[in-house]
């Protein structure tokens, strides 16, 4: 059990001790050396080391007016105190706006650097919040560090780690980051996780969309966008047209604007560059000890830092801050549109169609689906050398068949008569020569083709804008079936129909009109 015993009997234990040190004889002859001054528990707990009074003196020396006045005490106390270490365990909170040494108590302080020696050491443990801060206020100002870079990763590998423990630092870190990265000149790689530098790539890809690819022009659209274009169910099924669709929509619009507007569409959509103030580490505690150089740090060619005479302006887009309307509203446009033209069954609501957006988006998604149904139709090739080997084997089987009719009906004359006849048969030998070739090459075609006569002369008549009422009335034939009939023969050589006939004419089809005619001449 354990005893309570008064402050008195404790102070006359610790008298007894040291006089019992002090007196006796075999110590009085022994070279003294500095001893600890025995003290009570809660003496041990309120005492303060000299450092801290000596850290607080400077305050006194520089009276505070202004907030950059206590920025730059801050500032003072804290490369007064970078190497300072302690090992205090303390259990209490710390909370502030805009901490700083000089709001703490001396056990608040010395709770703050014992925690901050962990932290040097690798041992990173959760805190009050308002000591995080203090700690990160001393990055900024690379208190602790040799060099910005090194200063740039000891906040950087800090926030990775502490995030977990408290995510409200996550808002604040990365912006005084972005910060730091410019105003110590760093390279512009060391921005892309805290930067909005995705939305200003993809403006870039707009501002030049002629020099990219049609889906990076869709991404850069849809990342802008107020309206998320990938969710739609429309572009689930049809992707590639939609992609299509906006890219070229977009390329027109930009043509459109440049010719019959002020503005650039990019700056329908963003408003113009405009150059405004910048408050460097906004929220934070920070005092620069040293003037800082005139400079630009330029991050891109629609976004640039500018430091003149101490004072920092930038330059970027008006509105390039969140998803923007404008384009979700055309992007919504071209989805509610497209459905239309495709006959989509689930239909979109939109509360207004810009003319000159309905007129564009038409226009290209109606030249889309013309172009696909061309495509759509099987192309034939068609090797026309083969055709002459088969006209020349026609030519070859018609002339034997001609030679053999003129031997069955030949009969035996007087010779007499032969005479008589042989100048006849001299001076027509000429016009019977060009006849048979004529006769022979048109039945070559013919058979090419595998046609009739009538069909192949219908057939001429059509292809080379004859009319062909006569021979279809001369020979009693119903224009459908012979169509027919001429496409199902022709159908061997083009494996497709060739001849439309939905009206009262029939139409050849276009793409097939050159090797007809190097069949049916």
């Amino acid at each position: 059990m354990r005893r309570w015993c008064p402050m008195a009997d404790i102070q006359n234990l610790i008298k007894t001790i040291n006089n019992k040190f002090t007196n006796n004889a075999s110590t009085v002859s022994k070279i003294y050396r500095d001893e600890p001054i025995l003290k009570t528990a809660a003496q041990m707990a309120n005492y303060t080391p000299p450092k801290y009074r000596e850290m607080r003196n400077l305050v006194k020396s520089s009276p505070v007016f202004y907030a950059s006045d206590a920025a730059q005490i801050f500032y003072e106390q804290g490369k007064f105190m970078e190497d300072h270490t302690d090992d205090y365990q303390y259990h209490g909170e710390f909370q502030s706006y805009f901490p700083t040494y000089r709001y703490m108590t001396d056990q608040q302080l010395r709770g703050y650097f014992s925690w901050r020696t962990k932290v040097r050491d690798g041992i990173i443990e959760k805190t009050s919040l308002s000591f995080v801060f203090v700690y990160i206020y001393e990055l900024l100002m690379q208190i602790g560090v040799s060099t910005a870079e090194e200063g740039f990763y000891k906040i950087k590998d800090f926030w990775q780690y502490y995030k977990d423990i408290d995510p409200k630092i996550s808002h604040y870190i990365k912006l005084w980051l972005k910060d730091y990265v410019i105003f110590n000149g760093l390279e512009k790689h060391l921005l892309e996780d805290f930067t909005d530098i995705h939305y200003d790539h993809a403006v870039l890809t707009l501002i030049n969309c002629h020099s990219h690819s049609v889906s990076e022009v869709f991404s850069a659209l849809n990342t802008l966008s107020s309206y998320n274009l990938e969710n739609s169910r429309f572009y689930k099924l049809y992707s590639d047209d939609v992609e299509h669709v906006v890219y070229h929509v977009f390329s027109e619009l930009t043509e459109y604007y440049h010719k019959n507007r002020k503005n650039s569409i990019c700056e329908k959509f963003f408003g113009k560059i405009a150059v405004d103030t910048y408050v460097m580490f906004n929220a934070a505690v920070f005092y620069n000890h040293e003037k800082h150089r005139d400079c630009v740090y330029e991050i891109n060619a629609i976004c640039k830092y500018r430091c003149k005479d101490g004072k920092w302006t930038y330059e970027r887009f008006i509105f390039l801050k969140d998803k923007n309307k404008y384009i979700g509203e055309l992007l919504k446009t071209i989805d509610f549109i497209m459905r239309q033209e495709y006959d989509f069954k689930s239909t979109l609501k939109v509360d207004k169609v810009i003319k000159v957006y309905q007129d564009i988006i038409q226009k290209v998604t109606r030249g889309l689906l013309e172009d696909k149904k061309k495509k759509s139709v099987p192309k034939i090739e068609i090797d026309i050398s083969k055709l002459q080997t088969i006209r020349r084997t026609a030519l070859e089987t018609q002339n034997k068949l001609i030679v053999e009719d003129a031997e069955k009906i030949m009969i035996p004359e007087p010779v007499a008569d032969r005479a008589i006849q042989a100048d006849t048969e001299a001076q027509t030998d000429t016009e019977a020569q060009a006849d048979t070739a004529t006769q022979a090459d048109a039945a070559s075609q013919k058979d090419a083709a595998n046609l009739s006569s009538i069909e192949y002369e219908f057939m001429k008549c059509l292809l080379y804008g004859k009319d062909y009422s006569d021979l279809i009335k001369s020979n009693g034939l119903m224009l459908s079936v012979l169509i027919d009939s001429i496409n199902e023969k022709i159908f061997d050589i083009f494996s497709d129909t060739v001849l439309i006939f939905e009206g009262e004419n029939p139409e050849l089809i276009e793409d097939y009109e050159a090797e007809l005619k190097e069949i049916i001449v």
